[in-house]
């Protein structure tokens, strides 16, 4: 017999982003109570997948606008359209899956369903009208289901998601939202405004691997290794090239011209630490998506720099989220533009810089908002080179400050996700 505790992820999970594996491992730290969990998740797989405890399903088995970036804006919103449509009368499509296969090869899915004890939809931030439908038939199903993490309001598309969206809220045994915008922006369709709240992002909650085995790492990155000898401050790097945070670094370039401006921004902030502090840049890959490889951004990056190779490396290892959160906290600071490793680092208590861009509500709500951590962001669309790498020389100066700080807001955290845990448990109890 399968005593398991199964959890159901009913979201697209792009598993080779460790950032988005960090959220999954965070809902599995959460919820588990020592009991050993089987997750299943959505990703680009052929068939179903068993990746340690993780049971990875082909996204196209449930979802239609998964991989439809092909279309342009209009068809889009179109599409969701005629998904909202069909699920206001009951016609669900793929994602009928859940409940029943339609052939033998869905029938893996059918079957975790019905053991999954907690349905959950919205993490990393996604929630959109398929996820209506999930919680729909969840709901008729008596899961304990939910939104958790999610970060996406109304929109534009009002006229199509209110009713939807409203249903779906009083389905749903808890609603948490990870940055207060798009929590204040579905409050205005919600028939009971309360039930909406605030909470950290699960990657919070995910333990770090022990000490040995970020060292275990470290040890066998030989420029690393000298640096510490050497008694180098060393300082941890995200650097990326896709996604909101690299969309909003000079709208006005595209391509070529684009990747060259952003890795001469982060070179010359880097160069000017290595300068002025003799610090040491590791360069780690929170993304190995054939798509989106953080090693190769930070390759384009490292080309732009001064710097020597004895003042830099790319760590090449495919590690894992827990791991990544070890070594940051092996690191002195962090210059970070991943959202998820700047999660990591205020997790651990390491002084970090966050750059991004005025647009970006993720990582404003999540690290400045909630964290209160406003001041340790860095909008590259509003200053230059040379003003981020004085702003972030400022930060890295006043670290100790930083870290005994940090130790409270790590408290904070640490009590949000207790509330939240009991919420989604149906325990007594709430989230702030």
């Amino acid at each position: 017999m399968d005593h398991r505790l199964h959890i159901l992820i009913a979201d697209y999970v792009p598993i080779a982003n460790k950032g988005e594996e960090a959220i999954v491992r965070g809902i599995e730290d959460m919820l588990s109570e020592g009991r050993p969990v089987a997750l299943g998740l959505f990703d680009n797989v052929p068939q179903a997948t068993q990746r340690e405890n993780l049971t990875l399903f082909p996204r196209d088995w449930l979802f239609r606008l998964e991989g439809n970036s092909a279309l342009s804006g209009s068809g889009r919103i179109l599409l969701q359209a005629l998904i909202s449509l069909q699920l206001r009368l009951g016609i669900y499509g793929p994602l009928r899956n859940l409940a029943s296969a339609r052939t033998e090869a869905c029938r893996p899915l059918a079957d975790f369903f019905d053991r999954a004890q907690y349905v959950l939809v919205g993490h990393d931030g996604v929630f959109g009208v398929e996820s209506c439908g999930i919680i729909h038939l969840a709901r008729q199903r008596g899961k304990r289901v939910g939104i958790l993490g999610a970060s996406t309001g109304l929109g534009g598309g009002r006229w199509y998601k209110a009713w939807l969206y409203r249903r779906t809220m009083e389905e749903c045994d808890f609603c948490f939202f990870r940055e207060p915008h798009s929590c204040a922006s579905l409050k205005q369709v919600c028939s009971d405004p309360g039930k909406l709240r605030v909470a950290p992002d699960p990657a919070f909650a995910m333990r770090p691997a022990p000490l040995e085995a970020a060292r275990d790492v470290l040890e066998r990155c030989e420029p690393h290794r000298s640096a510490r000898q050497s008694h180098r401050p060393v300082i941890a790097v995200t650097a990326l090239e896709k996604g909101r945070v690299y969309a909003g670094f000079r709208p006005d370039l595209h391509g070529q011209a684009k990747r060259q401006a952003h890795a001469q921004y982060l070179a010359a902030i880097l160069d000017t630490l290595i300068d002025k502090y003799h610090a040491f840049v590791l360069l780690l890959p929170h993304s190995v998506e054939t798509d989106a490889s953080d090693a190769v951004a930070a390759r384009h990056v490292i080309e732009q720099m001064k710097a020597t190779p004895a003042d830099y490396a790319i760590l090449e290892q495919d590690c894992g989220p827990r791991v990544l959160k070890s070594i940051i906290r092996e690191c002195d600071f962090l210059v970070g533009e991943r959202t998820h490793s700047v999660i990591g680092s205020v997790s651990v208590g390491t002084p970090f810089a966050a750059l991004t861009n005025r647009q970006d509500t993720r990582t404003h709500g999540i690290i400045g908002a909630m964290c209160r951590c406003e001041d340790q962001i860095v909008d590259m669309d509003s200053a230059s080179e040379q003003e981020a790498a004085q702003r972030i020389c400022e930060l890295f100066e006043t670290r100790d400050t930083t870290r005994r700080s940090l130790d409270g807001i790590r408290e904070e955290l640490s009590r949000q996700i207790e509330e939240t845990v009991r919420t989604i448990k149906g325990l007594q109890g709430s989230a702030s």
